[in-house]
């Protein structure tokens, strides 16, 4: 394949060079496997931005792996990212049959590929449900493949925050299935070995652990993630600042080093029981909104994006959605033409239309992008 010696070299000189540097920034340790020799298709869970260079360190063999097409629109950094490691670009808010078919296409060269099967990071620490299409995929493949689990990356960087906390991370291989184990079982089982081998709920570990991961501002823009106030059931209420938040309703809290907690009228101990919490609420709160705004903000800044070339600024402004329209900058997308919203980072909204298009929104100040992206979850599945 093209190159691919060159990647492997790469591999070999940033594992012995920057690898030692990444593992004592990020206080993680692994165990280190030999191989994979045969191509293999490598699962992991995801809750950190240098995920796919933590789960390399564990092996012997350099691999590639899936980058949003955002990360190629970044001019220099995305052509230095290129050169280095040549990943598969992939667009978050459609169905990409290029990426499929480009990941089939190297791992039948001999290289082996990794991927970050829920095509997310968590923002509440448990990890999401994986795509039934990934069966379908590991059929295809016809490759062995290797299930990898990742623990404590949700508090070492919070996916809400963008603050690095010290602390300890941990990686291991959980297991291996041959190409004759996975000819023998269903797509069904095959995503429930996936589901079971790399679920984390890093919540519920981190109270038995109860580790420390210590920095700076600790629950600032926790609002991107919790978007909704327990105590007066408003959307966009809760603030943040240094290690607390609050909302004008009176409620308060503290997030702690060890990533609890804590207030006086705090119905929840974890971020994870918050997140399920509000959750369950969107269905009623979306259904007595009627015909109104479900929820909206200002100072929003909307481009139309050519995926892994450019993006273009085509407006600014307030940002709202309702059962019917999803209004930014001054444009309106009906909500049935949406294809899908995704977020990059911590609040960069993403979504596509049935047209074609694809969008991006940005803002300066903290808001949730979270919160549209399941509201548009629920409008969808309730049609």
């Amino acid at each position: 394949m093209k190159r691919y010696l060159w990647h492997r070299v790469a591999f070999v000189l940033l594992r012995y060079t920057a690898g030692p540097i990444l593992k004592r920034s990020m206080g993680y340790r692994c165990e280190k496997q030999k191989g994979p020799e045969a191509p293999s298709l490598i699962i992991s869970n995801h809750n950190t931005d240098l995920d796919p260079a933590l789960v390399g360190l564990a092996f012997s063999r350099q691999m590639y792996y899936l980058a949003s097409e955002h990360a190629f629109r970044n001019g220099f950094a995305s052509k230095m990212l290129k050169f280095l490691f040549d990943p598969i670009p992939f667009n978050k808010t459609r169905a990409d049959v290029y990426a499929i078919k480009e990941m089939i296409r190297r791992l039948k060269a001999g290289a082996n590929v990794c991927l970050f099967a829920e095509g997310d990071r968590s923002f509440t620490g448990i990890t999401a449900p994986v795509p039934a299409s990934t069966a379908k995929l590991v059929k295809l493949s016809g490759v062995e493949m290797v299930t990898f689990r990742l623990e404590g990356g949700y508090f070492t960087t919070p996916r809400w925050s963008k603050k690095k906390r010290k602390g300890k991370m941990t990686g291991a291989m959980v297991n291996r299935y041959t190409v004759e184990e996975l000819k023998g079982m269903t797509e069904e089982q095959i995503i429930s070995a996936i589901d079971r081998d790399i679920y984390e709920d890093a919540c519920e570990r981190q109270k038995v652990r109860q580790d420390r991961f210590c920095g700076e501002n600790l629950a600032e823009s926790i609002e991107t993630a919790l978007f909704l106030c327990p105590g007066c059931n408003k959307i966009g209420a809760i603030r943040s600042e240094g290690d607390r938040f609050f909302c004008g309703c009176g409620l308060s809290g503290v997030y702690t080093e060890t990533g609890m907690l804590e207030g006086a009228e705090l119905r929840f101990s974890t971020t994870s029981e918050w997140g399920k919490w509000q959750d369950e609420q969107l269905e009623t709160i979306v259904g007595e909104a009627g015909g109104g705004v479900i929820c909206s903000d200002e100072g929003q800044t909307l481009y139309k994006v050519r995926p892994a070339i450019d993006k273009t600024l085509i407006g600014e402004g307030q940002m709202s959605i309702d059962r019917e329209v999803f209004r930014c900058a001054g444009h309106d997308f009906p909500v049935g033409q949406i294809t899908k919203f995704a977020i990059v980072g911590q609040m960069t909204l993403l979504f596509s239309t049935i047209g074609g298009e694809s969008y991006e929104v940005r803002s300066n100040a903290p808001r949730s992008a979270l919160k549209y992206r399941e509201i548009f979850r629920v409008l969808t599945e309730s049609d």
